[in-house]
């Protein structure tokens, strides 16, 4: 049990890692709120509501002590239609109630789409929080964009701020399908359990520095291409999976 209990909203808790985020938070004894567009499972209490709907954000964060901000257009996606009301209107709804409620940490998903391209036009070989990001679609400006408005409320508005890279978590069977081909892909393969167990970490640090930018993923079984040192120190997180261990659906045929 941790030494505090927590109450926690998750936005997007019926994804999967908000599923994940969810079920390890309840059994740390943590309460944890839900707040998306549908009913969902596995958390104490459920607000549904539309991310660009600040009033039903800010009714679903009253209350709470921590906010585990995962909703989103997950890939890239029609900027006007999609990314811009989700991504961009919905974050700064999440952003704006945490400080009007006064929230203590709000945790931000961000993802390792915003370093696609380091890689690419370098000769790195690890990639570290400090070489910056190197973005090569809207979906992951939209996740600068979360990262740039963390940076901004932690300094302005005294919020712990955590910005979480997220590696990639398979929430389809075709996902599943790219990464059992892909070594790039496994490399940065994030299992269930560890986002689980990540996101807990977060929530029950103690003080931090007003914003720690981190990169989360399960352990390579091969070439180490994040630098995971940030999530053990300031964490004290250790993923325990390795792909395929953990993976949500079987690796289809084909």
């Amino acid at each position: 049990m941790p030494t505090k209990q927590r109450r926690v909203l998750v936005t997007g808790a019926r994804g999967a890692i908000g599923r994940a985020a969810s079920k390890e938070l309840r059994a740390r004894g943590h309460f944890v709120r839900g707040f998306g567009r549908n009913a969902m499972d596995d958390v104490d209490e459920v607000h549904v509501g539309n991310l660009a709907d600040a009033e039903a954000v800010r009714e679903a964060v009253r209350g709470m002590d921590t906010v585990v901000h995962l909703a989103a257009t997950p890939d890239d996606a029609d900027f006007m239609d999609d990314l811009l009301p989700n991504n961009v209107i919905g974050s700064y709804n999440v952003f704006d109630a945490c400080r009007d409620e006064e929230v203590d940490r709000l945790v931000v998903a961000s993802t390792v789409q915003v370093v696609s391209g380091l890689r690419r036009s370098s000769d790195l070989s690890l990639i570290r929080i400090e070489d910056g990001t190197a973005v090569r679609n809207h979906y992951g400006v939209t996740k600068v964009f979360g990262e740039a408005m963390a940076e901004m409320y932690a300094h302005r508005y005294g919020i712990s701020m955590i910005v979480v890279r997220l590696g990639w978590l398979p929430r389809e069977p075709h996902h599943t399908l790219s990464i059992s081909k892909s070594a790039a892909s496994q490399a940065i393969y994030l299992s269930p359990t560890d986002a689980g167990r990540f996101h807990a970490c977060c929530v029950e640090a103690g003080e931090l520095p007003p914003v720690v930018t981190l990169f989360a993923t399960s352990r390579s079984n091969g070439e180490t291409v994040l630098d995971l040192e940030p999530a053990r120190k300031w964490l004290g997180f250790e993923p325990v999976e390795t792909w395929p261990e953990g993976r949500p659906h079987p690796v289809p045929e084909g």
